[in-house]
């Protein structure tokens, strides 16, 4: 209901623009020239519009004896043989035209399509042949009063089947499988009849006029049936957008990407669109009937302008739609970008377009030659605007790309697993996130400031402000600058990446993230400790470079050393050369010696150099290795020793009782 009243407020405020530019406008004039207010000038003109209606009443009596029968005969012949003619043209065309769009829902999102417009334009042109031949047939060239109709209604012809060749190319009532526009098969053919009517009722009203100057009217008689018919034609074109409001909200809805910026505001004017529909067309027909009594057009003509916009860009983006619906990835493609890039050109210059219409012929707030200095600054912003996108969407796509191709560790892996050793990520890995947010806000910061410069906006204020404000925040909110340069420099030192295990003094972990203020540690039992880097003394990197791993076993007393130590320092070479571990080994496992005697068992001590991704499993192996290998070789490990009690000194059992006499059978 918001965004319902949102739009209608817009709406309204529109046309109360108009309406107060317009009467000022005719006021002015009327009023340096004869003191009459704009309410006199109106009543005046309608008055004098009126006067003329018996004209053109006699007028419209005498025109079947100005057209003649066989003339009006040839005239509907003229429709009827093109319509004839192109109707069979797709008929014999139809079955090449169904092949190609079972290539265009099998294969590529255009493959068929544009063989299937070329194939309408043949069409079109045996409509326009056929038409051409009847109108031949009318004699006495284009001086005469048939020829003059024939040519007026020839043009007008080709113009609608024109326009019924784009939308038949989106709606394909017939084939689903070559349709662009997102609606079925239903939808499409209400929707085809809706935008032919919306071709037609205007078209029809605009020829009208010049035929009825074609057959000797006056031009206060055309006026008078142009300010007739505009109403009407007005109020036809508000009943087909309310007619077809619900085919229309189904298009537009269904091209609302299910994730995204404003998703529901988009849902709600695409669902109640029909409200700007209804004030567009009540707009354009009140401009109509001011033009008639006024005699100025600049205003219907730039309502039509905006119009063909609007349509085209729905056009347009109904086709980029239908390219890029067939694509299916969480991350962008490069034909997604580009397609972005280009949709955002169009979007433009339509933007530029309809605002030059109804500045400068709506409105009538600006001359030609004055808003011809706007228009070159818009376009050149608008250029500017792409190309800020443009860089902006090529550095995004390169970064995700990286991200998705370099994924990072997971920072609740236990790092002991023998089959994945925990990776710690890349430096430029670890900054990516950031850099991309900062390259994010530079870009929108700079080119926000370019594109305002030249649509003609003083950005040194802007500046200045921004200058003010950062010094009084950053007075404002030291402890917030401490961490933010605290890690600047941490991470200018690369002193930590994700997925590296930190002592920070205070906590230990793993790292799983960062911001531009904080460190976010995942500890081994879970906890997750988030510390700002202006509270971090030091780090303690136990990931980085290499790692000495030192482990003592114990054997028994009279154990070979030498034949241990030979022993060990061949299985360390063995496991050097295994691919297991030629990544994760930087030294072979060797013996140290011994380094303590305890009752009846040696402690040796073993060593080896590892890179610290998983140096665990390393140790894991070798042991479970000796265990194996030593025994063969006469090498035991320790066992613990029992103390056992001298047999004059161990407690005796006490004597079994002696049985109980058996009782006499007698007893």
């Amino acid at each position: 209901m918001r965004s319902i009243r949102g739009v209608a407020v817009v709406m309204g405020s529109l046309v109360t623009v108009w309406g107060l530019t317009a009467a000022a406008e005719v006021a002015e004039a009327k009023t340096s020239g004869g003191g009459a207010t704009f309410l006199e000038v109106i009543t005046g003109r309608l008055e004098l519009t009126i006067s003329h209606f018996p004209a053109l009443a006699a007028h419209l009596a005498r025109l079947p004896e100005i057209v003649g029968g066989r003339t009006a005969l040839l005239l509907i012949g003229m429709i009827v043989a093109g319509l004839a003619a192109e109707y069979l043209v797709r008929y014999l065309l139809k079955g090449v035209r169904l092949r190609g769009f079972g290539r265009l829902a099998a294969g590529s999102a255009l493959h068929g399509f544009w063989r299937a417009v070329l194939f309408d334009a043949l069409a079109v042109a045996a409509f326009w042949v056929a038409a051409r031949l009847v109108l031949g047939q009318i004699g006495g060239g284009g001086q005469s009063v048939g020829g003059k109709l024939g040519q007026i209604l020839l043009m007008a012809l080709i113009y609608w089947r024109v326009f019924n060749l784009v939308f038949l190319a989106w709606l394909r009532p017939s084939a689903a499988a070559g349709r662009i526009a997102p609606v079925d098969d239903v939808t499409a053919r209400g929707l085809l009849i809706g935008l032919n009517l919306m071709v037609v009722l205007p078209l029809s009203a605009d020829k009208l006029g010049d035929m009825l100057l074609a057959t000797g009217a006056t031009a206060d008689a055309v006026q008078v049936a142009d300010f007739f018919y505009v109403g009407v034609i007005a109020v036809a074109l508000m009943g087909v957008v309310w007619r077809w409001h619900r085919e229309m909200a189904a298009w537009l809805t269904a091209m609302v990407p299910e994730a995204g910026f404003a998703r529901q505001l988009k849902l709600d004017i695409a669902r109640n669109w029909w409200i700007g529909g209804l004030v567009f067309y009540g707009l354009t027909g009140v401009a109509e009937l001011y033009g008639e009594l006024t005699g100025n057009e600049a205003a219907p003509r730039g309502l039509d302008v905006i119009e063909g916009a609007v349509i085209a860009l729905l056009l347009f983006e109904t086709l980029m739609h239908r390219i890029t619906r067939h694509i299916v990835s969480e991350l962008p493609m490069a034909g997604d970008v580009v397609a972005d890039c280009v949709r955002l050109a169009i979007r433009l210059f339509a933007v530029i377009v309809v605002v030059q219409a109804l500045m400068v012929q709506v409105l009538a707030a600006s001359t030609a030659a004055e808003w011809a200095v706007h228009d070159r600054g818009a376009k050149i912003a608008a250029l500017s605007a792409v190309a800020i996108y443009a860089l902006w969407r090529f550095l995004r796509y390169r970064m995700d790309s990286y991200i998705a191709s370099n994924p990072l560790p997971s920072a609740d892996a236990p790092g002991e697993s023998e089959d994945d050793a925990q990776v710690a990520a890349s430096r430029l890995r670890t900054l990516m996130p950031l850099l991309r947010a900062v390259s994010g806000g530079v870009i929108a910061i700079i080119g926000t400031l370019l594109v305002l410069s030249e649509l003609g906006v003083n950005i040194t204020p802007l500046i200045a402000g921004a200058s003010v404000l950062g010094l009084a925040v950053s007075f404002g909110s030291q402890s917030l600058v401490r961490d933010v340069v605290s890690g600047v420099f941490f991470l200018a030192e690369d002193s930590f990446r994700i997925g590296e295990y930190l002592d920070c003094s205070k906590v230990k972990g793993t790292v799983e993230g960062f911001s531009v203020r904080s460190l976010r540690l995942r500890h081994q039992n879970g906890q997750l400790h988030i510390v700002p880097f202006g509270q971090v003394g030091h780090i303690t990197n136990f990931s980085r470079d290499w790692t000495v791993v030192k482990f003592t076993l114990a054997f028994m007393q009279g154990t070979d050393i030498e034949l241990l130590r030979k022993t060990v320092k061949k299985m360390g070479l063995d496991m050097m050369a295994e691919p297991a571990f030629k990544s994760v080994l930087m030294q072979p496992l060797k013996m140290q010696g011994v380094v303590d005697i305890k009752d009846s068992s040696v402690i040796v001590r073993f060593k080896y150099m590892a890179r610290p991704n998983n140096p665990g499993i390393v140790q894991r192996v070798a042991v479970r290795r000796m265990y194996d290998t030593f025994p063969g070789l006469g090498i035991q490990f320790a066992q613990a020793t029992t103390f056992q009690m001298p047999a004059a000194f161990a407690p005796q059992s006490p004597p079994a009782p002696a049985p109980a006499p058996a009782a006499k059978a007698a007893e």
